[in-house]
């Protein structure tokens, strides 16, 4: 026991520990305040993925506490940084300090105890990402560094907790069976299957992962042709507007919006993002939707630009917008709340929804503590939440590290943040950090190997 302590790190569990006792019962934003409010009113949905429900409803029992959940979402990222670490072909030492270094953070701490599916998909794209780099830029000597199988299933589990994972996790078994691993991808794939369809079963017809997904794409239609024929330029011919007007009126289409928002630009359209609604995709609705992209391809590009800021590097691409307005002119908290949160920030500071909520006042100087951190990182949200920028600093090393440097080898490596990041700019779900704390945390730890590094060397 002595021994396993000592290799951990004393001083690691105590931060283990502080995160989890400042931010004790964990963190709830508003989806998940709805989440948890529809838990307890009995009500089933797989908007957050149907695996993640389950997850949530049994170990937030049944709505009533969160601090299960929040504990098993600070070991999973706790336990694939560490992963993520040992696969990095860097010294002992600079791998011990990179550990330390991000759990000192609130990247790490606040967000590991968020309630939410984003910590399971980061934790599952981490662990991932770990395996791909290990394979191809450690020698020999470091093979048995990470491992696999288990690992694999691990990751699997997480990604399926969100409604794009199946895809990820199929793409990788794509891998295994390229590497000779067949009858290991097959364990894999008939594992996801199995996680997907299972927890989808339990609820209702109409609610389920694959019902979501099934009215995906015409929601995504059907915001873009919001953006689009709202311009005053864009000309819709007479039988254009008799397939849009199925779907809303003339007026709704033609309110401005902005285009940067999923949620603004479906409120006129009367267009529930968390609904299946029955949409399904329609030959007519198609045959318009490229019509009018074909006529002003601009706008819808620039739209999903707008939307996945936060995944598109610099310096091809503008920052997501700060949490905090850089207008230093105007009185400080006009327009905002309490938190001075007028655009999206990276760290949840709070539970929003008071029948969770746990007050216990020997924590209290801690949590200050961790509060006053989590402003300092949410008050610069543009340059923590640009998974974009650190995308370059994951790059630069791992093709730095690669046993054999390619452009095929390098797409290998990165393929999970690739994947990630690519799928936000099609999808187009909203700028938000939480999206790519994959991204972030990696790139934060990469960045402090090469700093560490360097002063080595000096």
């Amino acid at each position: 026991m002595k021994l396993a302590l000592e290799k951990i790190g004393i001083h690691r569990i105590l931060l283990f520990a502080f995160w989890y006792l400042a931010c004790f019962p964990g963190k709830l934003g508003y989806d998940y305040a709805l989440l948890t409010r529809m838990v307890q009113s009995g009500e089933s949905t797989a908007w957050w993925g149907a695996s993640y429900f389950w997850i949530f409803k049994i170990l937030t029992f049944f709505g009533s506490q969160i601090y299960v959940l929040s504990l098993l979402g600070l070991s999973l990222l706790t336990y694939s940084l560490y992963l993520f670490i040992q696969s990095l072909p860097t010294t002992d030492k600079i791998r011990g300090r990179a550990l330390t270094a991000i759990m000192a953070t609130p990247l790490y701490g606040v967000f590991g105890v968020t309630i939410s599916h984003d910590v399971f998909q980061a934790s599952g794209l981490i662990i991932l990402s770990s395996i791909l780099i290990h394979a191809n830029c450690n020698s020999e000597e470091n093979k048995k560094k990470v491992g696999l199988r288990a690992n694999v299933l691990l990751a699997a589990f997480c990604l399926l907790t969100t409604q794009t994972g199946i895809v990820i996790v199929a793409l990788f078994c794509a891998y295994l069976f390229v590497k000779n691993s067949k009858r290991f991808a097959i364990v894999v794939l008939g594992f996801s299957f199995g996680v997907y369809f299972l927890s989808n079963s339990g609820i209702p017809t109409g609610q389920t992962s694959v019902s979501f997904v099934q009215s995906t794409l015409p929601r995504l239609m059907l915001i873009d042709l919001k953006c689009i024929v709202q311009h005053p330029e864009v000309e819709v011919s007479q039988d254009q507007w008799a397939v849009l007007e199925k779907y809303a009126e003339k007026a709704q289409w033609l309110t401005k919006t902005n285009c940067s928002n999923p949620d603004d630009m479906a409120a006129p359209l009367e267009l529930s993002l968390f609904e299946s609604d029955g949409l399904s995709v329609d030959r007519k609705l198609t045959k318009v939707f490229f019509a009018l992209v074909s006529q002003s391809p601009a706008i819808p590009i620039v739209s999903h630009i707008q939307r996945s800021r936060v995944a598109l590097p610099p310096p091809f691409f503008q920052p997501p917008s700060n949490q905090i307005p850089w207008d230093v002119n105007i009185p400080l908290g006009e327009g905002t709340n309490v938190a001075l949160q007028s655009g999206p920030g990276l760290l949840h500071p709070s539970i929003d929804e008071k029948s969770v909520q746990i007050s216990i006042p020997l924590f209290m100087p801690l949590e200050v503590l961790a509060q006053t951190l989590t402003l300092l990182i949410n008050q610069a949200s543009w340059f923590w939440s640009w998974g974009g920028m650190w995308l370059w600093p994951i790059t630069l090393f791992i093709l730095t590290r690669l046993k054999k440097r390619n452009l095929l080898n390098l797409c290998i490596a990165l393929s999970p943040t690739i994947l990630l990041h690519l799928s936000l700019f099609i999808i187009g779900p909203s700028s938000l950090g939480r999206y790519v704390m994959s991204t972030i945390l990696q790139g934060f730890i990469i960045s402090f190997i090469l700093v560490s590094e360097r002063l080595e060397r000096n």
